[in-house]
């Protein structure tokens, strides 16, 4: 799809605290995203509902909370269900649910068994978020 316009379509996963679910569908997205060869057309960034002050997602990073302005300027929120989608106010968000019938179930606090059973559940909506991006990447170009 590269037409030499070198605009990006900004794509925000969001779930409520940025400490599991919205980071992992980012980091896994943009695997999948470099496994496809298409990488550098989408700018994929996280980020939480109701982030607690302090949360971390490892030593060196720290939650992120959604805000007015990610809202604004995102192309495409991706968020983990119906209910979080809604809270994003805008209507550049779709959700997991919407796309896979189920809302993405929180791992926090359990089984590795239960982050394996998670990034399978989000795994299985990449190809329609991408079909979705690719959407509004093209008619993001066409307005120029």
């Amino acid at each position: 799809m590269p037409d030499g316009n070198n605009k990006k379509l900004n794509i925000i996963f969001v779930c409520t605290g940025n400490t599991c679910r919205s980071p992992m569908a980012e980091f896994l997205f943009k695997d999948y995203l470099k496994r496809k060869g298409r990488a550098s057309d989408f700018t994929v960034s996280s980020a939480g509902l109701a982030v607690e002050k302090g949360s971390a997602l490892s030593e060196n990073a720290c939650a992120k909370t959604f805000t007015v302005a990610m809202s604004l300027e995102a192309d495409l929120i991706v968020a983990m269900s119906d209910m979080h989608a809604e809270r994003c106010g805008s209507d550049n968000a779709v959700s997991f649910e919407e796309l896979i019938g189920s809302p993405i179930s929180d791992p926090y606090g359990g089984s590795t068994r239960e982050y394996i059973d998670c990034a399978v559940q989000m795994r299985s909506a990449f190809d329609t978020v991408l079909d979705i991006a690719d959407e509004r990447l093209e008619e993001k170009r066409k307005r120029g």
